[in-house]
């Protein structure tokens, strides 16, 4: 068909059809539009965006001791005694006061408090900046897969459609030859049952379709139209030392844990800094009438003060309190370290899911051709009586097989590339050309700042920093390498290799709990608790 038969009959079928379906026979549903949808209104995207605004004022939390407060007191009391005076009798004494006080306090000098406290709010949130480009590259992923998923399903239909059709006409071609006298019922049969499976393989096809038809609709916000074939995606690495060297430059998810250590590292600080003497100054300047409820008894009252605060004996709850905070330190290095190398093995894993989809693509091509060559030979063969019905039942389910072997792996090598790009934190609404407002995560703390009042911030923050306390961390206890290991020899045979059919439902005795100190003073050895 040429280009203006096809364009008439286009615009025929748009002309028959309701707006929404002649619109989609112009304009596909491409994977940016997917994509920009759901960057746009995705629910669990925009609960992320949301987490990060509450973590950005986390920042200003922490920066509160540098600025001044101020507050406001009005009081109004009424008070009264019964006593007994010197005639021996009762009376009844009562006082009226009022006032109002204006109060103002600022720190001077926090130790350094303040200074590592904001460090580590800062890292909290570069940390959930992180999480939110991780989350981001998650979703988009999804939408990658729904959008590959959908459009595998519906090519795994249309071929298991016309490999049904084919089955029919080939129990309707046995069962002619049978009346003639060529075929036996077996040979009916034989073409039934193969049709019938495949119609059940149909059947669960088309499930599969609707079920990657929702999970589209649930990610990107709508019902998928007809889809076109995805674009290649960009930014993907020439090779696998390169993609190695991109994970750790780039993954979000290496980025969450380091700043989530930086963060350890100020929190240590911050501890070590409660040794640290506190200077504020306080202030006040109000009106008060000691004697009645009176505006004209009410006289002017003045305070003033320099106070310096600092713990000489705290009962060992800062020392704790900072060995904790170096452990926890400790902890997120090690998981740091566990998070870098799963998001290498991620991108090993994804890189060679990739190369083998790749391999698999071109051998279920080069088997589908084949299959189809040998199909329409033993088909020939079969109508001249040279093959056997059982011959071209084979040849069939042979095609059907390479078939499907060949659109899995389109499938699979599509999403193992995007699940590459989502390790090293690529696969984002940045990688549309155009069209789709990115959202700046940094936004919202800088209008937050703005609504912040702290007149003695840029004189106090620089001094509160040169007196913040060392954030290192001593390096964690480390296991002596084993010599000579071996495991303890079993002391009962092995078990029979017997199903287990029924669960210990019934109610039994608690045992009873050792103590803390039993515990501290034992080792776990074999399931059970044995004294050092």
């Amino acid at each position: 068909m040429n280009a203006r038969p096809r364009f008439a009959l286009l615009s025929l079928l748009a002309l028959a059809a309701p707006p929404a379906v002649a619109q989609e026979l112009y304009d596909p549903d491409t994977l940016d539009r997917a994509i920009a949808d759901a960057y746009r209104s995705n629910p669990t995207l925009e609960a992320g965006r949301a987490q990060l605004r509450a973590l950005d004022e986390q920042i200003v939390q922490a920066g509160s001791p540098y600025r001044l407060t101020i507050g406001v007191n009005v009081n109004l009391q009424y008070r009264q005694q019964d006593q007994r005076n010197l005639l021996d009798q009762f009376g009844t004494a009562r006082a009226r006061t009022m006032g109002a006080t204006i109060s103002a306090s600022q720190i001077l000098l926090n130790g350094g408090r303040t200074a590592a406290q904001v460090s580590a709010a800062e890292a909290t949130v570069l940390a959930g900046r992180e999480r939110l480009r991780e989350t981001e590259n998650a979703i988009l992923l999804a939408v990658v897969d729904a959008f590959s998923s959908v459009l595998r399903d519906q090519a795994l239909v249309a071929i298991q459609t016309r490999s049904l059709d084919s089955y029919g006409r080939q129990v309707d071609q046995a069962v002619a030859r049978e009346r003639g006298g060529d075929l036996t019922r077996t040979d009916i049969a034989q073409a039934q049952a193969q049709a019938e499976i495949i119609a059940a393989q149909l059947a669960q096809a088309k499930a599969n379709l609707q079920a990657s038809r929702a999970r589209f609709a649930a990610l990107v916000g709508r019902n998928p139209g007809r889809l076109a074939p995805p674009p290649r995606l960009p930014g993907l690495p020439s090779s696998l030392e390169f993609a190695f060297q991109t994970a750790e430059r780039e993954s979000p998810a290496i980025w969450q844990a380091t700043m989530a250590a930086r963060a350890g590292d100020a929190r240590i600080a911050a501890q070590r800094a409660e040794r640290a003497p506190i200077v504020a100054l306080t202030g006040g300047y109000g009106y008060a009438s000691p004697y009645s409820y009176q505006l004209r008894d009410m006289g002017g009252q003045a305070s003033g003060g320099l106070s310096v605060t600092m713990p000489l004996l705290a009962g060992g709850l800062i020392g704790s309190r900072i060995r904790a905070a170096v452990a926890e330190r400790q902890q997120l290095g090690f998981e740091a370290e566990g998070i870098r190398r799963q998001a290498l093995a991620d991108v090993q894993e994804s890189w060679n899911q990739s190369v083998a989809a790749t391999a698999q693509q071109d051998a279920g091509q080069r088997a589908t051709e084949a299959a189809e060559a040998a199909l329409t030979g033993v088909r020939r063969g079969f109508q001249e009586g040279f093959r056997s019905n059982f011959e071209v039942l084979d040849s069939e389910q042979r095609l059907l097989n390479a078939q499907i072997v060949a659109t899995n792996a389109r499938y699979s090598g599509y999403v193992a590339q995007a699940r590459l790009l989502a390790t090293l934190g690529r696969l984002q609404a940045g990688i549309i050309e155009a069209g789709v407002p990115v959202y700046d995560a940094s936004a919202n703390i800088r209008q937050v700042k703005k609504t912040v009042f702290g007149p003695f911030d840029p004189l106090l923050a620089p001094i509160d920093r040169a007196s913040r306390p060392d954030a290192s961390a001593p390096p964690a206890p480390v296991l002596a390498a084993a010599e000579a290991p071996a495991l303890i020899a079993p002391s009962t045979p092995a078990a029979p290799a017997t199903l287990g059919t029924t669960l210990p439902v019934a109610p039994i005795p608690k045992l009873a709990m050792p103590s803390f100190a039993a515990l501290s003073d034992a080792v776990v050895t074999g399931g059970s608790l044995q004294r050092r």
